[in-house]
């Protein structure tokens, strides 16, 4: 919160720290505002979610120690702000404003890096403690345009050669990927995850891919034109063309399962299959397409070239042909009703959009579809 006022951005979380008996005060601040109060007494924090749906956090000074690096913090309250503020993460997220006073505390020189443009570690051990530090250094110096300053990259460096990443779960990992992809700049944010060596740190089949910034700037363009894309399109993109093996080590790290890991298991095969189909027909590209996710579509037309992803997108684009005839019709004709009548429909729409029949003769092929199927 501080940061964006000292910046002049849109402030858009409130925390207070408290220098005290903080589940009292945030019990008391809770009363008087006539919010909700959810508590979370293992760090010693509270959320209060206001008439408005606005919330606010509040937690007490305290400070943290990490047996392991990875592993979450041990937390001590009773500290100072100054104490606090010690454990954040960036110089420029290490400050407070004393409420009804105009006092800054700024132990750390968060105001001179801010002035600076630049993010800074508060101390070497940081990004061992918490290597998800690392992600958040890209993403803060995406997002603000700022650059590392000269020891953090240094200790980033040395944090990565020391394998600290690796002691990322899997879950967290996704879950720092998720927010780098949900901001603007991916191709940028890329750019500071290769130079600080994150890439290979994830899994190494992510290290170095060939064109991936192309296809991420290509992407963010296209999603304009898509239904946005999640963040699996985007991961997709920075894969670009690749193996079953590289996939399913990529898809291990992140621990993906449900939707997400069937959609990068088919990636290897899926881009090629849509890339064949885009050098064909119209009808082959609208049959390759059928059936696949949106995700799976946009990383491919960020994946090929321009003629090809604008024949995806109009392919998109183009509305579907809808059948003049329906289940009651072949059941009027004598069709006995079933799970036949939705198969014989289902083939004559696909035959109507790859130009197999007309209009006029949807209902004789619907028959003969489904009396093949019935048999």
């Amino acid at each position: 919160m501080v940061r964006d006022l000292l910046l002049g951005r849109r402030v858009r979380d409130v925390d207070l720290v408290v220098e005290g008996a903080a589940p009292e005060f945030a019990a008391s601040l809770a009363r008087r505002l006539g919010a909700d109060l959810r508590s979370h007494a293992r760090f010693a924090t509270a959320t209060l979610t206001l008439p408005s749906g606005e919330t606010v956090d509040v937690a007490g000074a305290r400070t943290e120690r990490y047996a392991s690096p990875g592993a979450l913090p041990a937390v001590s309250a009773g500290a100072s702000i100054e104490e606090d503020l010690g454990r954040r993460d960036f110089t420029i997220h290490a400050m407070a404003l004393e409420l009804g006073g105009r006092r800054l505390v700024d132990p750390f020189g968060g105001r001179d890096d801010l002035s600076r443009r630049r993010i800074r570690v508060l101390h070497g051990a940081s990004f061992r403690d918490d290597p998800t530090r690392a992600f958040r250094a890209v993403r803060y110096g995406n997002r603000l345009g700022f650059r590392l300053s000269r020891e953090t990259r240094r200790e980033l460096a040395s944090a990565v050669a020391a394998g600290a990443l690796d002691t990322i779960s899997g879950d967290r990992m996704r879950r720092e990927l998720k927010l780098l992809f949900g901001e603007e700049g991916r191709a940028s944010a890329l750019i500071r995850v290769e130079s600080g060596g994150l890439d290979r740190a994830i899994d190494p089949a992510l290290s170095r891919r060939p064109g991936a910034r192309v296809r991420l700037r290509r992407l963010e363009i296209a999603a304009a034109a898509i239904a946005p894309p999640t963040w699996i399109a985007y991961l997709l993109a920075w894969l670009g063309p690749s193996s079953a093996d590289e996939a399913a080590s990529v898809s291990h790290r992140l621990a993906l399962s449900g939707t997400e890991g069937r959609v990068l298991a088919a990636w290897p095969e899926a881009l090629p299959a849509i890339a064949s189909a885009a050098r064909a027909t119209a009808r082959a590209l609208r049959r390759s397409l059928r059936g696949r996710d949106a995700d799976t579509i946009a990383a491919a037309s960020a994946a090929l070239r321009a003629r090809e992803a604008r024949r995806i997108l109009e392919a998109i684009a183009a509305p579907a042909p809808k059948l003049s005839i329906r289940g009651a019709d072949l059941r009027a004709a004598g069709v006995p009703a079933g799970p036949a009548i939705g198969r014989a429909l289902a083939r004559t729409r696909e035959a109507l959009e790859e130009g197999r029949v007309d209009p006029e003769g949807e209902l004789a092929f619907a028959l003969r579809a489904a009396r093949e199927e019935g048999a």
